[in-house]
């Protein structure tokens, strides 16, 4: 009997369960849709952010990373950790206050709100929101379809009859589908939490059995010493360009949608700091707990060779069916899937819902209108689902032929949303100064000098494309400010 099939089967029957329960209590509108009627709790807050920001970059391909380079993979974690504490404890007090005065569901939507001197919608002559929603859709499809990708490799991993690349891909798309489609946000965000500890659980249980396996943290440090001791160098072969490369991953999280709605959603501005409390301790364990992943897994597995197709991201499932046979027992390894799946779902069901809002909120009535429509609530909601389920198929036709891995696609998504709207979101909340000129200089900017700069080998040496595209946007949305 398939313990290791059976107890997966369990989680994902109990998640799915979780948000047909969750989806009976969301509202009828759109707000309810997308943002939970604004009523989400500290605690929900918390967690759905953090699992929603991490996904399979962080299981996957931060344990991947950590394999390859020893001890230096610790810099890919206190940029975003640091810079969530940031958005959740200063930055989302005033988004929420800010986007729920506007009546605004989107971020394109709180970008295009801009005023003019005269006290009229400044981005009523240009396509802000239109802009901005197409930014979204692009690059969280994209995002997406790495999610699905790392849903692929991690159940060819432990179901060898099952082909990654295809009916690895289909069988996670599915399960994502339906609770998303059918509950949106409330669904989503209660789920989250679920998502979340499932993920604590599986990268504090992991590393700590892989630990005990190789006897202790003493012998574990001189195995990777004995294979390469750069492994054991906090600064590893990069140095501080490196470093300062990995901290740079936290710019993303300020231009982060799935992230910043999640301030939107909350019942009360004031608890945004108890929030980002939770969020910040939920985080760190996690980030240690791939670190100490991708560590074992090196003092385990000492070459690329023990991989299928030479691939170390799958270390985590292949890491997780080893021990859990050793010292718990087969179908733990079940439950070690469950915890990466969860980082898959909570971000995929996220992601799918904002690019959803950004169809039917963002790209429908007049060009440049910042307005939040009036739609009738039917129509809006069905369009809602039609576009979950349109995103969700590019996602898949675009995982298909993705040849990179999953942590080169998440980041270069990721380097574009916090280029194009992390510095506009700043401004907009703290300088009244700012203009829909400078948000969308800003926002095209962005999202150009990541592309251009990462395609040029020399210039990407010099420095990594998320330091100047999130520097040259700002700048933009700085030097078109109004005047005083």
């Amino acid at each position: 009997m398939n313990w290791t099939l059976i107890s997966f089967c369990v989680y994902l029957t109990f998640t799915i369960a979780v948000g047909l329960w969750a989806a009976r209590r969301s509202g009828g509108s759109e707000e309810g849709f997308f943002l939970g009627d604004r009523k989400i709790s500290a605690f929900v807050v918390a967690l759905s952010a953090v699992s929603s920001g991490r996904s399979a970059w962080l299981v996957i391909g931060a344990s991947g990373a950590a394999w390859a380079w020893g001890l230096s993979a610790l810099w890919l974690f206190p940029g975003y950790v640091a810079a969530e504490y940031v958005l959740l404890s200063v930055i989302g007090p005033r988004l929420r206050v800010k986007s729920a005065a506007a009546g605004a569901i989107t971020i394109p939507e709180v970008l295009a709100g801009v005023r003019g001197p005269d006290g009229e919608s400044a981005s009523s002559r240009l396509p802000v929101r239109q802009i901005a929603g197409a930014i979204v859709v692009l690059f969280l499809i994209t995002y997406v379809s790495a999610q699905l990708a790392a849903g692929g490799k991690a159940l060819e991993s432990l179901f060898p009859d099952v082909d990654g690349q295809t009916w690895g891909l289909c069988i996670t798309a599915c399960i994502v589908l339906g609770y998303t489609l059918l509950g949106g946000y409330q669904a989503v965000a209660i789920t989250d939490v679920l998502q979340a500890l499932f993920m604590g659980a599986g990268l504090v249980v992991l590393p700590l059995l892989g630990i005990a396996h190789v006897g202790g943290f003493g012998a574990l440090f001189e195995q990777l010493e004995a294979i390469d001791p750069v492994l054991t160098s906090l600064l590893g072969k990069g140095g501080w360009k490196a470093a300062l490369t990995g901290v740079a991953i936290g710019l993303g999280s300020f231009g982060s949608p799935p992230i910043l709605v999640r301030s939107m959603s909350i019942d009360d501005p004031a608890n945004l700091r108890r929030a980002a409390r939770i969020g910040t301790t939920w985080n760190a364990v996690m980030a240690l707990g791939a670190l100490f992943v991708g560590l074992v897994g090196r003092a385990l597995y000492t070459s690329k060779d023990a991989f299928p197709d030479g691939d170390a991201e799958h270390l985590y499932p292949m890491l997780g069916e080893l021990l859990s046979s050793e010292y718990l027992f087969a179908g733990f390894a079940g439950v070690l899937l469950a915890a990466l799946f969860a980082a898959i779902m909570s971000t995929c069901d996220s992601q799918l819902l904002v690019i959803a809002s950004a169809f039917v909120r963002d790209f429908r009535g007049k060009r440049g209108s910042d307005a939040p429509s009036d739609k009738p609530t039917g129509t809006g909601l069905t369009g809602s689902r039609v576009a979950v389920l349109v995103a969700l198929l590019a996602a898949v036709a675009i995982s298909f032929g993705a040849e990179r891995s999953v942590k080169d696609f998440v980041l270069f998504s990721w380097d574009a949303l916090g280029a194009a709207f992390g510095p506009a979101i700043l401004f907009v909340l703290f300088d009244r100064r700012t203009t829909a000129r400078g948000v969308l200089a800003g926002m095209l900017i962005g999202v150009a000098t990541v592309m251009l700069w990462g395609k040029s080998p020399e210039l990407k040496d010099l420095v990594h494309q998320r330091i100047p595209g999130f520097a040259f946007s700002a700048l933009a949305v700085w030097a078109l400010r109004r005047r005083a």
